[in-house]
C-alpha cells in the first residue's frame, strides 16, 4: 500500500506524478498528497496543526516540514531519534544537554539553542522544536506568571510544564560596582539594591529581549522606583557568560547572571531571587521515550553532583507536571 510519505518522495523524484519538486506545496497538491479535501487543509493550517504559512493570502506549504511532519505523526507522535530544546540560559542545562548528546549518540540527536525565553516559546509554538526551558521572574510568582505567559501562544491549550529546577539569580558586579558598594555605610541588599539600579553611571551589560533574566532584572528596578530603561546599557548580550565577559574585560560595571558565572571570573556576585526552571513541551512529547529518559537525567546522582558543583541549584526530588488551561 502506497503510503502519503512514499507518494511525497516520489513526486520528489519524478515530477510526472502531478506535483511539483519545488520547495512548496499548495493547498490543492497537499491535499490531494494526503488523501483529504482542501477544507480539511484549511482546517489543519488554522489551527497551526500543520506547518504552512500565508503568501498574499495564500496558504502554501514547505516541502521539508511537510516531510517531518508526516514522519512524526507515523510513529504515532513518538520520535525517537531526536531532541530538540530550547528557551532558557542556563548552565546546568548546557550541561545536561551535552551529556545528553554524547550518551545518546549513537540513536539520538539531542540539541540545545539556548535563545531566551520567549523566543524559545515562539519556536516551540510554530513546531521548530520539541521542548522550551523558560523562567519569567521570582520563584514565588512563578506558578501565576508562567501559565499568564504560556496562554499567550497559540498552541498552549496542547502543552504541559514539567517543574523540575530552581536557581539563584542575581547582580555580577565590576570593579566600579563594587567600589560604590564599599562606600555605602549599609551594605544589605534592602540598602544597596537601590543605589546600584538608580545609578546612571554604572554601565549594564544588558540581556537580549525577551529573555528570562531581562525580566528579573526589569522587576528589580520596578521594585526601587527605576524604569529598566532608565538604566545605562554599555552593551547587550545574547548569554550571561558574555554579559559576565563584558565586565570582566571593562566594556561594563553591572549584570544579571548566575552565582557560576560570576565565580569563573572572580567577581562579586549579589543575589536578588530564586528563579523556577520550567520545561514546557506539548503533551505527546512528554510521553516520548527519548523526553522520559531527559527528563530522568535530571533527577540523577550526577546531576545533583553538578549542580552542586556550579552553586545555586535546586532540583525537585521528583518532576511535577502541571497541565494548561
Amino acid at each position: 500500500m502506497t503510503t502519503p510519505m512514499d507518494k511525497l518522495v516520489t513526486s520528489i523524484d519524478h515530477p510526472s506524478t502531478g506535483f511539483t519538486s519545488s520547495a512548496f506545496l499548495t493547498v490543492p497538491e497537499l491535499a490531494e498528497l494526503l488523501h483529504v479535501n482542501e477544507k480539511k487543509i484549511y482546517q489543519l493550517a488554522g489551527c497551526g496543526e500543520i506547518p504552512g504559512t500565508k503568501v498574499t493570502g495564500k496558504w502554501i506549504f514547505p516541502r521539508r516540514l511537510i516531510e517531518d511532519w508526516l514522519l512524526e505523526n507515523s510513529h504515532g507522535g513518538v520520535m525517537h531519534d531526536r531532541l530538540l530544546i530550547a528557551g532558557s540560559d542556563d548552565r546546568l542545562i548546557h550541561q545536561l544537554c551535552t551529556r545528553a548528546a554524547i550518551d545518546w549518540q549513537q540513536h539520538a540527536l539531542v540539541s540545545y539553542s539556548p535563545s531566551g525565553t520567549r523566543h524559545g516559546l515562539r519556536m516551540l509554538d510554530t513546531g521548530r522544536i520539541d521542548a522550551c526551558f523558560i523562567n519569567w521572574g521570582a520563584s514565588e510568582d512563578s506558578a501565576r506568571r508562567h501559565l499568564g505567559l504560556l496562554r499567550c501562544y497559540r498552541n498552549h491549550h496542547s502543552w504541559v510544564i514539567v517543574r523540575c529546577l530552581q536557581r539563584s539569580q542575581g547582580l555580577v558586579l565590576g570593579k566600579r560596582a563594587t567600589d560604590l558598594v564599599d562606600t555605602q555605610s549599609d551594605t544589605s541588599l534592602e540598602s544597596v539594591l537601590p543605589v546600584i539600579v538608580k545609578n546612571s553611571a554604572l554601565r549594564w551589560a544588558m540581556r537580549q529581549n525577551d529573555s528570562g533574566t531581562e525580566r528579573l532584572l526589569e522587576d528589580l528596578c520596578s521594585t526601587h522606583g527605576q524604569s529598566i530603561t532608565a538604566l545605562t546599557v554599555s552593551t547587550e548580550c545574547n548569554s550571561e557568560q558574555s554579559a559576565v565577559a563584558a565586565i570582566n574585560t571593562d566594556l561594563a560595571d553591572v549584570s544579571c547572571a548566575v552565582p557560576s558565572i560570576a565565580a569563573e571570573f572572580g567577581l562579586q556576585y549579589m543575589p536578588i531571587a530564586d528563579v523556577s526552571l520550567d520545561l514546557v513541551m506539548a503533551r505527546k512529547t512528554y510521553f516520548r521515550t527519548l523526553m522520559q529518559a531527559f527528563i530522568k537525567l535530571i533527577h540523577e546522582r550526577d546531576t545533583y553532583a553538578i549542580a552542586s558543583n556550579l552553586g545555586g541549584y535546586s532540583i525537585m526530588p521528583t518532576s511535577q507536571v502541571v497541565t494548561i488551561d
